[in-house]
């Protein structure tokens, strides 16, 4: 995978934990739960490939890979607990040792990747006392031990394993597609339904959403739309880039924000009743929110 692949693999997994954050607040909203249904079971299909590709090593058969898939998933989802108890505790050496994801163990070998699940989890073992109220507990460690134990045990060959890896590297293009596709739904759903109820947890979205290798900087349009007469905000201003099919509404300030777009060049278009819709041809520059004001004429 390339930077902005793996950067974007990252940030698929930040939204995957901040979805399970924050699920009991979307109850009742189907079509957004059903949304990031669709981009969970694409995320989950998109790192179970992604470990198949990065699994270079002499005999691992495609069984053996969903094996060793599944000791790393059980072994990330508790370690990321513990990271968080570890943070609070003031124990860096452990923060450390548990900031794992399951990119981390790209380009490892078989044996490699099993020693370190192994090592991660002996280290939850011994302090599962002091992880209970992060949910993590005994049974965890068992499971987890059983997956490891299940993945060593089975050795496939070596020509099955450049199969799967030349299958599973333009399946990665594919599933990262598929979950940028199912994510602009979600921006638009969610960000418009709960950016004036419940702001924090919209910035910590927002956050969550970006790209982190590019710099923090999203690639998008920041627009805002005032009377020209008047010189007013106008407030209700539907802003569509065309192309993607992506609006959004100003708010009381005039401003929309689309963030998450593939650099090109968008039609944009400026709707409000009573005024004259307004088109601008812009040029999305990679990492960079691009600035545009217009002024709007009565009909």
């Amino acid at each position: 995978m390339d930077k902005i692949q793996i950067s974007k693999v990252n940030m698929f997994i930040a939204m995957g934990l901040f979805f399970v954050k924050f699920s009991t607040v979307f109850t009742g909203f189907t079509q957004l739960i059903a949304e990031i249904t669709g981009f969970s079971t694409s995320n989950d299909n998109l790192q179970g490939n992604i470990s198949k590709q990065s699994l270079d090593i002499s005999g691992v058969a495609v069984d053996k890979n969903k094996l060793l898939i599944a000791a790393i998933h059980l072994t990330v989802k508790a370690a990321r607990k513990a990271r968080v108890w570890a943070v609070n505790t003031g124990d860096e050496t452990l923060a450390v040792k548990f900031d794992v994801h399951v990119t981390t163990f790209d380009d490892m070998t078989q044996s490699v990747v099993i020693n370190a699940l192994t090592t991660i989890n002996e280290l939850i073992k011994t302090n599962i006392t002091s992880l209970t109220g992060y949910k993590v507990v005994a049974a965890d460690v068992t499971a987890i031990t059983a997956a490891i134990a299940a993945a060593a045990a089975t050795i496939g060959t070596p020509k099955q394993a450049h199969v799967t890896k030349a299958v599973t590297t333009a399946q990665i293009v594919t599933d990262i597609d598929t979950c940028d596709g199912y994510l602009a739904l979600i921006d638009d759903l969610l960000v418009s339904e709960y950016e004036d109820t419940n702001v924090e947890m919209v910035k910590e979205y927002r956050l969550s959403r970006e790209l982190q290798s590019l710099g923090n900087h999203p690639t998008g349009l920041y627009a805002t739309s005032k009377d020209a007469e008047t010189n007013a905000f106008l407030q209700g201003v539907e802003v569509t880039i065309v192309e993607v099919k992506r609006s959004a509404i100003s708010n009381i300030s005039g401003v929309v924000e689309i963030e998450h777009m593939r650099p090109g060049k968008y039609h944009v278009t400026f709707v409000k009743t009573g005024y004259v819709t307004y088109t601008v041809i812009i040029d999305f520059l990679l990492g960079k929110m691009q600035s545009v004001g217009v002024l709007m004429e009565t009909v």
